[in-house]
């Protein structure tokens, strides 16, 4: 996430996340970063002669409520050694200079900054900023393949809208067993024996290990905010069965048509889809969702509501 705001980063090309928080906050009068949990930039190679149109486009861009920054503030090295940016009248020459050092960037880059009162959410509309250069300048070649392994992701996230941790891939995920002992005081920096298979940018095949301890899903349970009666009542076959010796074990589950839309070149899945859905979310081959048979409602003790 600090280097591509992702769990799924496209590593087909550079433009990693550089922190500017020593560089740029408190050290002008720009109250926009003296006030942000977090400054970042990525340096785009070659892109200093990029127009006061194209650099109103990008802004446009991360306005959009998909991405949902406020702003965007750009640097221009140029190829004759100047300096131009949006911020010119904030900070010194030197200060720029120093932004430079840090983001590696050469005569001729363009650094692209954006910055937030949430972290993980100003990286993430950043790694949204990175992929649209990445599409501008070309650099997501469909016929390159850069695949790896994501491991290592928090067992537990917090939810604003349950105001509790909630399991990050599900409740019967292995913890790893270096981290065990946080369980009790430290849930959050508790370490999942998760993983994820990433190709060009897009998760293809995830998985886990699985609990298969009674007493560490009973831990888990517990951190979850379960009474023992209420992991009793949903989950007690479970825990019986791991009275009889369950063997560890874990799982693996491939989208093989997003795998194969990714071979053959396509922006959409929907070729490789057995029973593609249309953008309403309809199958038109089986004409599905259709009305249901009396008889088969009656069976299943269903009743519609038709005022619905």
């Amino acid at each position: 996430m600090k280097r591509f705001g992702s769990d799924k980063p496209d590593l087909r090309f550079g433009m990693e996340f550089v922190e500017l928080m020593d560089d740029l906050k408190g050290t002008g009068s720009f109250s926009v970063f003296d006030e942000a949990a977090y400054i970042g930039g990525i340096a785009v190679p070659g892109c200093a002669d990029y127009s006061r149109k194209q650099l109103n486009e990008l802004t446009d861009f991360v306005k959009r409520p998909q991405v949902g920054a406020h702003g965007l503030v750009f640097i221009k090295y140029n190829a004759d050694g100047t300096v131009k940016s949006s911020i010119d009248k904030f900070y010194t020459a030197e200060q720029l200079q120093k932004v430079k050092e840090t983001t590696g960037a050469k005569d001729g880059d363009l650094v692209l900054i954006l910055s937030g009162d949430n972290a993980n959410k100003t990286r993430i509309q950043l790694c949204s900023l990175r992929l649209e250069m990445g599409d501008r300048l070309g650099l997501r070649d469909k016929n390159v393949f850069k695949c790896l392994w994501i491991v290592d992701f928090p067992l537990f996230e917090w939810s604003d809208e349950e105001q509790r941790l909630m399991a990050t891939h599900h409740p019967f995920t292995m913890p790893n067993p270096d981290d065990i002992p946080l369980l009790d005081e430290h849930p959050e920096q508790v370490r999942a024996k998760a993983y994820d298979f990433v190709c060009n940018g897009i998760e293809v095949g995830g998985g886990s290990l699985r609990i298969h301890d009674t007493q560490l899903q009973e831990k888990m349970f517990e951190v979850l905010g379960f009474t023992p009666e209420r992991a009793e009542a949903q989950f007690g076959f479970l825990m019986n069965a791991f009275k009889y010796g369950a063997p560890p074990h874990a799982g693996l589950a491939f989208g093989l048509d997003r795998f194969v839309s990714i071979l053959a070149g396509l922006d959409s899945i929907r070729d490789c889809i057995a029973f593609p859905k249309n953008n309403s979310g309809r199958d038109v081959m089986l004409d599905a969702p259709s009305m249901i048979d009396q008889k088969q409602l009656d069976e299943l003790e269903i009743k519609l509501d038709l005022k619905l």
